[in-house]
């Protein structure tokens, strides 16, 4: 994670390492700490590379727990060229949880098993 502050505090506009950055932060629980890489990301950007701004800024909504948010983020960065496959993919996934859940972490909790009856 450190290589990847260090080079956005060179470049801040630079989407690649910043989303990749929010991934890694959503992953070690630290997701709040993305904003303020965001907002310094929003000042330095161009007009050029808003599709890369609005793909992370749906990035962190998605993993914020605010999926409308980040559709609406997510919906303008799928016309790029870049940035539209995976946009697309993230919001399929929005579309198919948008509560985020774990769906197969109750697995354990059940009372399934295997038996001679359903073999």
């Amino acid at each position: 994670m450190e290589s990847y502050i260090q080079l956005l505090e060179k470049e801040p506009d630079n989407y690649n390492i910043l989303a990749k950055l929010i991934e890694l932060l959503k992953r070690a629980g630290k997701i709040k700490d993305v904003q303020k890489y965001i907002d310094n990301a929003e000042q330095k950007t161009q007009r050029s590379k808003m599709a890369g701004l609005s793909f992370c800024k749906g990035l962190y909504s998605r993993y914020n727990s605010e999926p409308q948010k980040a559709l609406r983020e997510l919906n303008f960065a799928r016309f790029d060229n870049f940035y539209g496959e995976p946009a697309i993919t993230n919001m399929i996934e929005i579309y198919l949880n948008p509560a985020n859940d774990m769906i197969f972490s109750s697995i354990l909790e059940t009372d399934y098993g295997t038996t001679t009856e359903n073999i």
